[in-house]
């Protein structure tokens, strides 16, 4: 199975791709390269046959597929949907060609603009001043690894065709010397059109947790750049697990409400809208296969794993912190005591008065 690394020109060790530097670097001389200039001193990719070698369960590799190492000739197993790894021998960035070919090519990819220090940054940020977090979580900066990957991505063109019905409202009230008067108009709300959806993204990897990818958006589509292998360098990366038709339902729920929404934002001012009925029809005649730049980091806290996601491209990151059962107590406890503060001497008044 083909497997590609990309060198360095001057020492002939592996380049990874730098956000921030928008190139390719090398880690080990300093050097750095353009993509015009990594085309022209990629070395010649290897394709290798695997074999089933006597140390490798054989149960193993149904589900796994195989690659040489171009670096130092070691076996790399991996699963079905990574397109892009390092060698456990050597850690050389290694790329699996035949997984980013033909059909499974990306569209175009988002590159990664930030880094694995920023990752951490954002990490230690987002636990600086939570008042519940166990003590020592965020001293011992508990990240046990982090990983940039790049995810899988369909962008779906979508019309949505909708039919809208409801009831509006309108009341005025006015009185005489003898009564209040109150007069309800009801009107018959109907509102009927398509709207287009552009780009509406959907993660296609079974190992992403879905509500965790949605919550990374937005991405910023305008900087996305021709797909190259190169991109990959230094990464994990996962082809699609899941096609179109797959995630089909999934993305027109992602788009039913804010299609009501935006339906209701058209209506007149009525005091109260009932009886809302609203039917959509979604068709989809184009989608996209890209890929998008996240970091994920990993802390451990008293035998669980706590996983959060950030957005390669904006450092926007996502996750749920532990929280400390001392510190919950100690809290309630606080919040307990203002509370009694703060409502016993009225409630001594209050006897006052009705004593």
């Amino acid at each position: 199975m083909e497997s590609v690394t990309y060198h360095c020109a001057n020492c002939g060790a592996a380049l990874r791709y730098d956000g921030k530097e928008n190139g390719w670097v090398c880690d080990h001389c300093g050097s750095s390269f353009m993509l015009s200039e990594l085309e022209q001193n990629k070395r010649d990719q290897k394709q290798v046959a695997y074999h089933l070698e006597e140390n490798i369960d054989p149960q193993t590799l149904e589900h796994a597929k195989v690659y040489q190492c171009p670096n130092c000739g070691a076996q790399i197993v991996t699963d079905e949907e990574t397109a892009a790894g390092f060698c456990m021998f050597c850690n050389s960035p290694t790329i699996f060609a035949e997984k980013l070919e033909g059909e499974l090519k990306p569209y175009r990819i988002l590159p990664f603009e930030t880094t694995k220090e920023d990752a951490k940054a954002a990490f230690l940020k987002m636990c600086k001043g939570k008042k519940l977090l166990p003590k020592g979580y965020f001293n011992e900066q508990r990240l046990e690894k982090i990983t940039g990957i790049y995810v899988p991505f369909w962008l779906f063109d979508t019309q949505a065709a909708f039919d809208y019905h409801a009831v509006g409202e309108r009341s005025t009230t006015w009185t005489d010397a003898n009564f209040i008067h109150t007069k309800t108009d009801f009107y018959s709300i109907c509102r009927e059109g398509k709207m287009d959806f552009a780009g509406v993204p959907i993660d296609a990897s079974r190992n992403m947790d879905d509500r965790m990818m949605d919550a990374l958006e937005p991405f910023h589509m305008e900087k996305a750049v021709d797909f190259h292998m190169g991109y990959l360098s230094g990464f994990f990366a996962e082809k699609y697990t899941f096609l179109p038709k797959d995630l089909f339902e999934r993305m027109t729920n992602r788009i039913k409400f804010g299609t009501q929404r935006r339906v209701e934002e058209t209506l007149p001012p009525y005091q109260a809208v009932r009886n809302k009925n609203c039917q959509i029809q979604f068709s989809s005649d184009r989608q996209r296969y890209l890929l998008f730049p996240v970091w994920l980091l990993q802390s451990n806290y008293q035998g669980k794993t706590y996983t959060f996601a950030m957005n390669g491209q904006t450092g926007k990151i996502v996750g749920t912190l532990p929280c400390g059962k001392a510190q919950m107590a100690k809290w309630f406890f606080i919040l307990f005591l203002i509370s009694f503060v703060l409502i016993f001497p009225a409630l001594l008044w209050i006897g006052g008065l009705l004593g």
